[in-house]
């Protein structure tokens, strides 16, 4: 809740002159044990865009299987700024996030589990291209980072702690998302 706080201020900030709307998914989202996700922005000029966006992944695979389960679950939220050199929800730009997750996966490489909550600040790059006046294809790659709380255990089920604390993290990142612009 705290990472759509700066998004929201900035848009009560900026002029809001020729404004124009997105909602997007990510399909390298999708990909990963089927995470649904979603995205919205708004333009607030001619070169800046404020996004606000959420992950959700409930699902755990062969549920009750000690030797065989695996999940991703997780809870995510952000909100961020894009910048774009051109005009907005066309070509090149460059973005920054707020983020927070609530998350638990494990049993996909190896059988430990970690959960815990992780809240940080992304850095990111990109380009949209135009396929008609309504859609957009957007790419973009980056890596967001900060602060994560989490206890490791030996197996999804078995619930044995091997390790738990605080310690700062980084993870790539990678979007293709389809975008509708309204």
């Amino acid at each position: 809740m705290k990472a759509l706080i700066l998004p929201l201020l900035l848009a009560l900030c900026l002029p809001m002159n020729a404004q124009r709307y997105s909602v997007g998914t990510n399909a390298v989202d999708w990909l990963s044990l089927g995470t649904l996700n979603a995205e919205a922005s708004v333009a607030v000029s001619q070169h800046y865009s404020v996004h606000v966006g959420a992950e959700l992944n409930p699902w755990t695979f062969r549920a009750g299987d000690q030797q065989k389960q695996l999940q991703m679950r997780q809870n995510s939220y952000w909100g961020g700024l894009r910048w774009w050199p051109w005009h907005v929800y066309s070509g090149w730009w460059a973005g920054a996030d707020l983020r927070y997750t609530v998350y638990n996966g494990g049993g996909i490489i190896k059988r430990e589990t970690e959960e815990g909550d992780a809240y940080g600040a992304g850095l990111y790059g990109g380009y949209s291209i135009m396929i008609t006046d309504l859609w957009n294809l957007d790419l973009g790659i980056g890596v967001w980072g900060g602060w994560k709380e989490y206890t490791i255990y030996a197996c999804p089920l078995c619930g044995v702690t091997l390790d738990s604390g605080g310690k700062p993290f980084w993870i790539p990142d990678a979007r293709i998302a389809i975008q509708f612009i309204f």
